[in-house]
């Protein structure tokens, strides 16, 4: 420490200014009245026991404790706090008053009187538990009591007071059998408010005493709130694309007690239903207009059923997919295009996988950084702005707001954090916008703040030790020892007051005490020193360090006595601590470093129940306990003395050995069973109806009995009365409880003992008739007769009443419908039926006769069901096309599959399922698949396949729709009718050649019909009519010759073809081969090209070559037999090789009669293009026949007709 000495003089003088200022304030000075407090403390507990806080005021100093003879056993700190300094059994039974001074800054004087009453700890006032949790059902009326406070009782004295604090104008304390209760001051709402927090507090009849219980009253709910619409109108807007059974929407509504809410259709509907859980509105038949309005109901599932007050609307519109109205939030339907502004502004934000782990956040703080509770140290990040934070388990340094922010919740101490020096914890966020929680673990490390101040670890104390008479100067004579918690302490050693005229001192750092000067040192003289040790790290001030309290030591010079390591010795044994047992060691110190032997003597009773080992100083069990046995004390006053060996000194010890109870008795019944007869079962609730009485043998706690009931109809208070917590009933049980009472001790572990209590009641008309259900739903097929059973509702009566049955007004008949009035059995009337409705709704009632009890004809009772009878629709009818006969449908050929060719509809006049049609195709005999397919649930045909009209398709196909019923068994109809092909022009026109060659005579007349060229077009009407036009070929002046009718194909010449000819014949005997040589530009030969094109919308067109050869005039062509041949029918079954048509020619030639076949083959499968028929040549009496044959097999069903161009030339 730095400073600067003062001379003794100047002190004084600075005393002196210190008194007078003093006694100036003074005299100004004012006593104010004083203030008393009673308060009770049990007789055991140990020093430094806090026994009363005075709440002192801003600037209100503690003056002192005055004195009294008490002084010795209490201190009063700075703070308020009146400790005890030693231990009060020497007060026990006694009330002992203390008087404690403060003053103000102005100088007023204030003294507290504390009076305070020291108890036996058995008999403090104390509840069974420190917090209780009541109950009470919301509406129930004043004056009812909480359930749950079964052992709301203090223990401890006979004569207690309550109150209770807080709630007084909603609870009130009212007093059963000696036990408190809390009743009701009104009817309370849980939706209002669900948690009551009362305190109730019990005082002993001296007011010293006093005990606290929290009481947790849970308010219940009841059934007091119907749904309520979130909305009066539901608007839906829905596109014309949806199905059957598609969800529209869905409707909310909330319910105050939140029980779950049903729904249903206030008005049934045929297009619409509601699932009664969720709301959702689903379509169950294709719309018939464009709007609907549908009235909706919700009711709740509690008992009563309570109904909304009001109707809520659905509105529905139908639009179509792309419609702006559509928001994409009021329907469940996906749809194929959503608006822009349908989308969920936040859905665009980047997600964050659910579960996901974040990276560790690991910080640095000072201890001195968490000095401040409450005080925020850092912010957690958000990722996204909904994000909240929790810390995920609970953590004694810190908390987590839900910003994030982490805060102090205890203020930091180094030493008491873990070998790690870490504050470690983990916290839980979660996205508020889709339901996503993350984890994050945050790891603080603490670094060491020096605020610990340190403390002496020598032992024994008080610090003794002895010093040679003849010690050099230097000599050690003991050691201080210090420690400090903090880490980076530094420790010294100081003489505070030296009363050894300086024969001794300390090394600042290891703490040894040493001789000082050669004067020698007295026999048995008690040199005194008072030390401390200093921490120089742990400054406070400018002047002042953290240290030890002062520590006296006594060193003597020569010998001493041994020292015991404690100034006595208390040790607690359980009674049932085994024989041999060691029970504590006392220890002594040699001063003189000799052996030291113990011996042990009992102070009053206890001899020989205990010995001590000679040379351990371990103190043993002797012989075995009993707690309960009068003759054994419950504390044995035992001396330890300590000699030292060789004559040495000796020292004595006190040693107190207490015996503790051990549970090991139960309690006991003065009675097995107990029995109370003839209670009204009736009486009020909380009447007293027995007292039962246990004994426990054991002492203490180990003796304070609670009792239980294993029926929840009846409690017991810790007195052994019986009471009943609901209303009895007669009527089970056989007229009686039967139920245990159970006594447990408070031992550990606890024991108990039961018994057995029967309580027999007597029976009163107070039970209504009991329908087996409330609502009853019953099948009655619609074309039911006459007395046909509908239902029989049930009912019965706990009293034992007969029960008689009716609808409402006593009445026998409701409609068409008839009750029994002994057997509850409903039937249909006997007159004539008819069920034009879906349902029927029956109010019945059950009423009582009365006659279980006496007098219990002049109180009946009446209860109500009700019967919804559901008429069952019969499928009696089938689907009906009724405009089958109507439907003339058409596709064009080549349409792609899938295309729309009509829509077919069935109706079923049934209802429900039997009137719920399906459609689907008829397949067509030996029929390979389907040509069409048909929507099961609208009817609309489409095709299967691309049709081809000129192909096997045809011009028609024939198709048949079934409809097919729901019901069980399923009725169906049909309908049959022709689709058209329509053509289009995808054909052109087909030569019956490749190319045409004709002979033409050189005297041909003009206008004759010199060859007529034949196309063909698949495709029907105008697609399929051609028109021939010519074009030449290589000279273009062959076209001034010839001429083609543009509808019949026939090549006309119209210029004359005389020409002069020179003819060179060359030859071989079978073949002349004529050159004919034209002179003059005369020729021998014509070529042109014929067009034919079609008649479609978009033309196509196809082209021959003609080639006409002039002959000579005398040239004479083949004759055929026949100038037209008939068309010739066969079998598509017909062999290979069978000939199918025989025709024959003649030569023209005189000399020469053989002539030759063959068939020209064409550019289509008609005109043999790919040699379906072969020609055979055969001769026959001078004349050659063309045999035609069948070459490949051929198919009716591919290929109808052909048309054959056969030729026959005669050779030169």
């Amino acid at each position: 420490m730095v400073g600067t000495m003062l001379p003794r003089s100047v002190l004084g003088l600075v005393g002196v200014a210190l008194v007078v200022a003093l006694a100036t304030v003074c005299v100004s000075a004012e006593i104010l009245p004083e203030v008393m407090y009673n308060v009770a403390v049990p007789h055991d507990v140990v020093p430094a026991h806090i026994v009363y806080k005075i709440k002192l005021k801003a600037g209100q100093t503690v003056n002192k404790l005055m004195d009294s003879e008490y002084s010795d056993y209490f201190a009063m700190l700075d703070n308020g706090d009146v400790m005890t300094v030693a231990k009060l059994a020497p007060l026990l039974g006694r009330t002992v008053t203390l008087r404690v001074s403060t003053s103000y800054p102005n100088g007023n004087i204030q003294v507290y009187i504390i009076k305070v009453a020291i108890k036996d700890h058995q008999t403090m006032l104390r509840f069974l538990k420190p917090e209780y949790d009541a109950y009470l059902y919301e509406n129930m009326p004043a004056g009812t009591e909480l359930q749950g406070l079964d052992d709301l009782e203090a223990m401890g004295e006979e004569d207690v007071k309550y109150e209770l604090l807080g709630g007084h104008s909603v609870f009130a304390l009212h007093h059963v059998g000696g036990i408190p209760t809390v009743v009701s001051r009104k009817a309370l709402d849980r939706e209002a408010q669900d948690l009551y927090h009362l305190v109730l507090r019990a005082y002993d009849k001296e007011g010293m005493d006093m005990a606290e219980a929290k009481i947790n009253v849970h308010i219940l709910d009841m059934n007091d709130h119907a749904p309520v619409f979130t909305q009066s109108v539901f608007y839906f807007f829905v596109p014309l694309n949806v199905t059957r059974f598609d969800k529209i929407g869905r409707v909310t509504a909330h319910d105050g007690d939140k029980d779950k809410v049903v729904y249903r259709l206030a008005y049934p509907s045929n297009t619409f239903t509601i699932v009664p859980q969720t709301g959702e509105i689903m379509l169950i038949e294709p719309p018939e207009t464009l709007v609907y309005e549908l009235e909706l109901e919700a009711f709740d599932k509690r008992k009563p059923t309570l109904y909304s007050d009001s109707l809520a609307k659905a509105h529905i519109e139908f639009r179509y997919p792309s419609d702006s109205l559509f928001t994409g939030e009021s329907n469940d339907i996906e749809y194929d295009v959503y608006p822009d502004h349908a989308m969920s502004k936040r859905s665009a934000k980047k997600r964050v996988k659910r579960g996901q782990l974040r990276h560790t956040k690991e910080l640095v703080f000072s201890e001195a950084d968490g000095a401040v509770e409450g005080k925020v140290v850092f912010q957690l990040e958000k990722e996204i702005q909904w994000e909240t934070f929790k810390i995920r388990d609970d953590n004694p340094w810190v908390e987590v707001d839900t910003n994030g922010a982490v805060r102090i919740k205890k203020k930091w101490d180094y030493e008491e954090l873990g070998p790690e020096k870490t504050i470690d914890f983990w916290v839980t966020i979660t996205n508020n916008d889709r339901n996503d929680t993350d984890n994050q673990r945050v790891i603080l490390q603490i670094t060491d703040v020096n605020d610990e101040p340190p403390y002496f670890i020598n032992r024994p104390l008080p610090m003794q030790a002895v010093v040679k008479l003849n010690a050099a100067p230097n000599t050690p004579v003991f050691t201080l020892q210090a420690r400090d918690p903090d880490k980076d302490h530094d420790i010294h050693y100081f003489l505070v007051r030296d009363r050894t005229g300086g024969r001794f001192e300390v090394d600042e750092k290891s703490g040894v005490v040493r001789t000082r000067g050669s004067e020698m040192f007295q026999l048995d003289m008690e040199y005194v020193l008072y030390v401390k040790a200093e921490d120089q790290n742990g400054r406070i001030d400018d002047k002042h360090f953290q240290s030890t309290p002062e520590e006296r030591l006594s060193i003597v010079g020569g010998k001493r006595p041994p020292q015991f390591y404690l100034p006595k010795y208390e040790k607690t044994i359980p009674e049932n601590a085994a024989k041999d047992a060691d029970i504590i060691s006392v220890k002594a110190k040699s001063f003189a470093d000799r052996e030291i032997r113990y011996t042990l003597k009992a102070k009053g009773q206890g001899a020989g129940t205990f010995n001590i080992g000679p040379t351990s100083g371990i103190v043993k069990l002797a012989k075995e306990l009993n707690f309960e046995d009068v003759r054994q004390p419950h504390i044995y006053q035992l001396v330890v003395t300590a000699t030292e060996d060789s004559g040495g000194f000796s020292t004595a010890v006190d040693l107190t050995i207490k015996v503790t109870d051990v549970n090991d008795n139960p309690p006991k019944f003065d009675l097995p069973d107990y029995q109370a007869h003839n209670i009204d079962e009736d009486i009020p609730i909380g009447s007293s109806i027995l007292r039962v009485k246990a004994r426990d043998e054991d002492s203490g706690t180990n003796a304070e009995i609670t009792y239980s009931v294993s029926d929840d109809h009846f409690r017991v208070d810790n007195k052994g009365i019986i009471y009943n917590r609901k209303t009895l009933d007669a009527d089970d049980n056989n007229a009686y409880y039967e139920f245990m009472v159970t006594a447990t001790d408070r031992g550990e572990p606890a024991k108990e003992g039961t018994a057995t209590i029967r309580i027999y009641t007597k029976n009163k008309n107070d039970e209504e008739p009991n329908f087996s259900q409330q609502v009853y739903t019953p099948n009655v097929d619609e074309n039911a007769g006459p007395n046909t059973l509908v239902t029989t509702v049930v009912a019965s009566d706990k009293d034992g009443d007969n029960v008689e049955f009716g609808f409402v007004g006593e009445a026998r008949k409701s409609g068409q419908f008839v009750i029994e009035k002994m057997t509850g059995v409903i039937r249909l009337h006997n007159g004539p039926i008819s069920l034009d409705r879906d349902k029927y709704e029956l109010n019945v009632t059950a009423v009582d006769d009365g006659n279980c009890c006496p007098g219990g004809q002049h109180l009946r009772h009446t209860s109500t069901a009700v019967v919804v009878v559901f008429i069952t629709d019969v499928n009696d009818n089938k689907p009906v096309f009724k405009d089958c006969a109507s439907y003339h449908a058409k596709v064009e050929e080549s349409a792609p599959n899938g295309s729309p060719v009509i829509t077919v509809h069935a109706t079923d006049e049934d209802k429900g399922v039997n009137g719920q049609v399906r459609y689907s195709i008829v397949q067509q005999p030996n029929q390979k698949g389907t040509k069409f397919t048909v929507d099961p649930e609208t009817g609309d045909v489409t095709t299967n396949k691309v049709f081809d009209r000129e192909g096997e398709d045809g011009k028609f196909v024939s198709v048949t729709v079934k409809a097919t019923d729901n019901g069980d068994p399923s009725l169906e109809g049909v309908c049959s009718f022709t689709v058209e092909i329509t053509d289009i022009n995808d054909n052109p026109p087909l030569f019956d050649r490749q190319k045409y060659i004709e002979n033409v005579k050189q005297d041909t007349n003009v206008g004759t019909n010199i060859l007529r060229v034949s196309a063909s077009d698949e495709d029907a009407d105008n697609n399929g009519a051609i028109i021939y036009n010519l074009t030449s070929a290589a000279n273009p002046g062959d076209l001034e010759y010839f001429e083609v009718q543009p509808e019949s194909g026939w090549i006309i010449l119209k210029k004359p073809l005389d020409q002069n000819w020179s003819v060179n014949e060359a030859g071989n005997n079978s073949l002349k081969n004529v050159n004919v040589d034209i002179l003059d530009n005369e020729r021998g030969e014509y070529e042109v090209i014929v067009t034919a094109t079609d008649q479609g919308q978009t033309p196509l067109t196809s082209e021959v070559l003609v080639r006409l050869s002039i002959v000579d005039r005398a040239n004479r062509p083949p004759v055929w037999d026949q100038r037209v041949y008939e068309p010739k029918r066969i079998s598509e079954n017909i062999s290979v090789g069978q000939t199918v048509y025989s025709i024959k020619a003649s030569s023209g030639i005189k000399d020469n009669p053989v002539v030759f076949y063959r068939i020209i083959r064409g550019s289509t499968a008609q005109t043999n293009k790919h040699d379906t028929f072969y020609l055979q040549q055969r001769p026959d009496n001078g004349d050659t026949w063309a045999d035609i044959k069948v070459n490949h097999p051929l198919d009716y069903e591919s290929i109808k007709e052909y048309n054959l161009t056969v030729r026959v030339e005669v050779s030169l």
